[in-house]
């Protein structure tokens, strides 16, 4: 496992490739071993406060270097990154340090940003500076156990907010000892970085980047709009995003035929690839190898994969997820009314977490064992068909949850927040295609500020989780079963 370990791969890509760039950001570049040194004295001040073995919650601003030789330092110190959210909002971050009982707090500057506001609603953790000292000693060497905790990342729950979702360094290694070595990366590649740090996706563009001695290079936060005119002028080889940033690009006419000439792989995950976007995305970029992932935050990242062949393109539907990577197994459970080889798709091997933090309900739902099996599985609530030659093809959600722009959002977590605010109301929330992209669509069945009810939502959830409308109805439409018609409030959701 160590050979595979984050840190490890970092370290023999900083002794191989020291003058080489290893992130730019922001118009700063920072070597490979400057990005060394500066992680070792944050990880050197994290040691002498007592943080090995410990979570450590930052502020991730994925625009800033500082970050980076954040998540570096947790790590090389034997502590866990919690990376949080820099909008917020404030009582979900109280909501999840609580969950995961995260004991020490890191900040880069004392008085900067949303942190004093954090300090405040949690004083009972240890809150340290990430100022980086100068080292008074080389950093000692320590081999980090396949158990021990490298990040927590946060899911959408139907009820009762957000779960905490602890990854080990031995389901990263597992994933880094895979995926890596399926593709030819190297020190002359520039990897994009387009994910929230809170997002795990954003741990691939790192640690592969890293594990390559290649280059990771973050746009400004506001770049997503011009991502393409940003991925030529930084020379982008290796792209990573959700299709839906992809689909933004199409619309507004930014995948002319021949457009990306330089890069050399284009990754997807997250949301459904359409194969029309897969069309355009190879005209514009016609040297690429394109690449379907698919994995939920439970099983590290990414778990399967699909590499498009351009001699067996199609034109309508949706790209397949593929198959396991490395030594992962994944498996389709029968259900009733569906043909065989349709289901859940159920997930086990190294890759897998083993649950939710503090969180034992939850856990024993999505972490099961099945008879004749050994392992734990996981149950994804993915409605899956494995064709004749073991490609697995997404279908859909076996329940209501759904990606908005890649983030996994539960539509009761959102009727939840508004009902508290309904007095007694109903509130039921919908996804619904518009322009190839999912959003998301409240109705209640009480008279109420609209306006004054987004705000609310504003202030309360994370931005993917708020709808795009709140509409009002007299009543709310029912299924003969007496259950909400969510068809029919799609329906609604798409006339308009």
């Amino acid at each position: 496992m160590s050979d595979h370990d984050p840190i490890s791969l970092f370290l023999r890509a900083a002794a191989a490739y020291p003058e080489r760039p290893a992130l730019a950001v922001a118009g700063t570049t920072w070597t490979y071993a400057e990005l060394h040194d500066r992680s070792d004295r944050l990880a050197a001040g994290l040691l002498d406060a007592g943080a090995q073995g410990r979570r450590v919650a930052f502020v991730a601003r994925r625009d800033g270097p500082w970050a980076y030789a954040a998540v570096l330092g947790i790590l090389k110190a034997g502590g866990s990154c919690v990376p949080l959210h820099p909008d917020g909002p404030g009582d979900r971050w109280q909501l999840m340090l609580e969950r995961c009982e995260a004991q020490v707090g890191l900040v880069q500057e004392p008085g900067a940003g949303p942190e004093p506001d954090l300090m405040a609603a949690n004083g009972a953790m240890r809150w340290l500076t990430g100022r980086q000292a100068p080292l008074s000693a080389p950093l000692p060497a320590r081999v980090p156990r396949p158990e021990d905790e490298a990040y927590v990342m946060f899911t959408s729950g139907s009820t009762g907010g957000p779960k905490g979702v602890g990854v080990s360094r031995g389901n990263l290694a597992a994933y880094l000892a895979h995926l890596p070595p399926m593709y030819p990366f190297g020190p002359d590649d520039r990897f994009t970085q387009l994910f929230a740090l809170p997002f795990d996706l954003s741990m691939h563009d790192m640690f592969v980047c890293w594990a390559s001695g290649a280059c990771l290079c973050v746009p400004p936060v506001d770049g997503g709009l011009r991502a393409a005119a940003w991925a030529r002028d930084e020379g982008i080889t290796v792209w990573f995003s959700v299709p839906s940033l992809a689909g933004v690009m199409r619309r507004m006419r930014a995948l002319s035929p021949g457009s990306l000439p330089a890069l050399r792989f284009a990754f997807f995950c997250g949301e459904a690839l359409p194969w029309e976007l897969v069309n355009d995305w190879q005209r514009a970029a016609p040297h690429a190898r394109i690449i379907n992932l698919y994995g939920p935050t439970e099983a590290t990242i990414a778990i399967t994969a699909h590499e498009v062949r351009p001699d067996a393109m199609e034109t309508t539907g949706l790209v397949p997820i593929g198959r396991p990577i490395g030594t992962d197994r994944a498996e389709v459970l029968p259900m009733d009314g569906l043909p065989h080889g349709e289901g859940e798709l159920v997930l086990c091997g190294p890759q897998v977490t083993t649950g939710y933090i503090n969180a034992p309900p939850a856990t024993e739902r999505a972490f099961v064992r099945l008879p004749g099996r050994d392992g734990l599985w996981y149950r994804t609530g993915d409605h899956v068909r494995q064709g004749p030659d073991g490609v697995l093809h997404y279908v859909g959600r076996i329940d209501h949850q759904v990606k908005v722009l890649g983030h996994r959002v539960e539509p009761g977590e959102v009727d939840e927040a508004l009902m508290r605010a309904l007095d007694g109301g109903n509130a039921v929330t919908v996804a619904a295609v518009v322009h190839g992209t999912a959003r998301l669509f409240s109705f209640i069945d009480v008279p109420a500020d609209v306006n004054a009810l987004m705000e609310r939502l504003r202030a309360e959830l994370p931005a993917p989780f708020v709808p795009e409308r709140i509409t009002v109805l007299d009543q709310l439409p029912r299924n003969a079963n007496g259950k909400w018609d969510r068809p029919r409030l799609m329906q609604i959701a798409h006339e308009g």
